[in-house]
């Protein structure tokens, strides 16, 4: 299979492209500076190539927002809408990585903007109709994975490895169960059992 990580070079996309190269994926890495054949150039703020997508069987994006508004909305939000169009067309399904707080955002006022524009995105990915996973990590630690917790409903607090998040967003890829299902995630102590884990979540 073939797999296009956008933001593949970022501290969380990097480890989602070598788990799936780990297991035996192509991966392309879609990055606003490509560096080698195995990179393309893909800026979320402009207009996609049309072509993006072909031969392509899935997305992971995992993009961190610009600190201000507009160019976050331009990204998270439109950019994420643009891609969602495309993969509808095709349907290549479309693993993204949100955060939490999304239908909270007044309390942290210094990243309500980017929140809303994450949460338009997520909705302009809904809205699309291609198949899809949203995650909404807890705030984000370098620490090596423990495990991880599910969760659903955007009430909680607290914290997640980088690592367990780019293993949940590459199990959300290669296991259908999750599809159509938005959930957030924290640190835990034991691992999941991600079929198991994505059927007990509740689809949106």
């Amino acid at each position: 299979m073939k797999y296009l990580v956008i933001g593949g070079t970022g501290r969380t996309g990097r480890q989602a492209v070598d788990l799936l190269r780990e297991v035996g994926h192509e991966v392309v890495v879609g990055t606003r500076h490509p560096r080698d054949d195995r990179s393309i150039a893909v800026d979320l703020a402009t207009t996609l190539d049309p072509r993006l997508l072909t031969g392509i069987d899935g997305v992971i994006v995992s993009v961190e927002p610009p600190v201000d508004d507009a160019a976050s909305d331009a990204v998270m939000h439109i950019g994420v809408g643009r891609l969602a169009e495309l993969a509808a067309a095709q349907k290549v399904p479309i693993v993204l990585v949100s955060q939490i707080y999304i239908t909270r955002a007044a309390e942290h006022p210094d990243m309500a903007g980017i929140i809303r524009a994450r949460g338009a995105g997520e909705q302009a990915l809904r809205n699309s109709g291609t198949p899809y996973a949203i995650l909404r990590p807890s705030w984000l630690t370098n620490s090596p994975a423990t495990g991880v917790r599910l969760e659903q409903g955007d009430h909680g607090d607290g914290q997640v490895s980088r690592e367990t998040v780019a293993r949940t967003a590459v199990a959300a890829l290669l296991h259908p169960e999750s599809q159509g299902k938005t959930f957030e995630l924290y640190d835990a102590t034991t691992a999941a059992d991600w079929p198991t884990a994505f059927t007990a979540l509740t689809a949106d």
